[in-house]
């Protein structure tokens, strides 16, 4: 998966992703874009009005239940850093703060600090998974927005996409700390105003860690992308719907470019009923390689009974993702399967021009 990140003013950051989603398909998701089907909800409350009876779109729910904790947030002493004090899960913060003690008069806040994971590019092109604190003094309109009332419970259809929680925390002038909780709409969403309020604040950046890496430098420039499913396993683990073995045909365009990506399975998706796998090299295919696969891949027989799955595999498939995928077992059992666009897979057997021709 390619991912670009760009800044945008108040210190806030937009995220940009691209991913390849087909039969196997780049496995990093660790960050999407969630679309509202307002359409949807729309049609709804139109047939409402004409007094049709009508059933919740999909890609709706009600309204959930939340039971907001009475009492005043918890006041905490002794702030480390987001990564020690406010930790949160890869997902996303958690939704907890929700249902957490509203924000009352009784704490004086003097500052407000953002703990964000953000995808970060590296300037050789790989990407960071990366943990910033931001920090903010001009909470005029932050405050306000933390104090308008929770909305009601709507009977209507709610949209499904998760809610965008901030981890936020306010300190007063002598350190001390509170997590306050949101007000919601009333579908149990943060208030828009509070997430403007949000955006708007002028960070200034006070800590700063990497999680992890997300894509290597090498995984971003050959395109493969830093994983990928392998879809040998998981079509010939599927009982009752195993591919056939017979001939196969290229499943891409016979004009497009191609991209050979290879993978390494790592020892925890060993044993997966889809194994993830972490990106080992890829790179374009010269046209003169082309035919020599081509002619390669013809002349493969059916493939042979095996049990087991690849430590490594690679994936051939077209540079502007048209068509679909063929995957090559580069050990255990070197079987091939072609994934095509449209129809069943087929399973044929490597051989050593074949296995030749995808090394390094």
């Amino acid at each position: 998966m390619a991912i670009a990140a760009t800044e945008t003013t108040g210190g806030s950051r937009v995220v940009q992703l691209r991913a390849t989603a087909r039969r196997g398909g780049s496995l990093e998701n660790d960050v999407g874009a969630v679309v509202r089907k307002v359409f949807g909800v729309a049609a709804v409350a139109v047939l409402a009005a004409c007094g049709a009876v009508a059933e919740p779109p999909a890609g709706s729910r009600p309204a959930p239940a939340l039971t907001r904790t009475t009492g005043t947030p918890a006041v905490e002493s002794g702030w480390t850093s987001c990564a020690v004090d406010a930790p949160e899960a890869e997902a996303g913060p958690s939704t907890g703060a929700l249902t957490l003690p509203r924000l009352g008069t009784g704490f004086a806040a003097t500052a407000a600090v953002i703990c964000r994971q953000e995808p970060t590019r590296r300037p050789d092109g790989g990407t960071d998974l990366v943990l910033t604190e931001g920090r903010s003094t001009e909470l005029t309109a932050l405050l306000a927005a933390l104090r308008l009332p929770d909305g009601r419970t709507t009977a209507d259809a709610c949209t499904l996409e998760l809610p965008l929680v901030p981890n936020l925390l306010l300190f007063d002038a002598s350190g001390r700390w509170i997590r306050p909780g949101l007000p919601v709409d009333g579908c149990g969403k943060p208030l828009p105003e509070v997430l403007q309020a949000v955006r708007s604040l002028r960070l200034s950046s006070t800590f700063r860690t990497v999680v992890r890496e997300v894509e290597s430098a090498g995984a971003a420039a050959s395109g493969c992308g830093q994983s990928w499913s392998d879809m040998v396993t998981s079509e010939t683990g599927q009982q009752g719907s195993r591919p056939r073995a017979g001939r196969i045909a290229p499943p891409f365009p016979p004009a497009a470019p191609l991209r050979l990506c290879a993978f390494r399975v790592p020892a925890d998706q060993q044993g997966a009923s889809k194994p993830a796998g972490s990106f080992a090299y890829g790179r374009p295919v010269p046209p003169s390689e082309r035919e020599a696969l081509l002619r390669a891949l013809a002349a493969l027989p059916p493939a042979a009974r095996c049990a087991g799955a690849a430590d490594r595999f690679a994936v051939l498939r077209a540079s502007d993702g048209t068509g679909g995928e063929l995957y090559v077992e580069l050990d255990h059992c070197r079987r091939v399967l072609v994934s095509p666009s449209a129809g069943p897979p087929t399973l044929a057997q490597a051989d050593g021009p074949l296995l030749e021709l995808l090394a390094r």
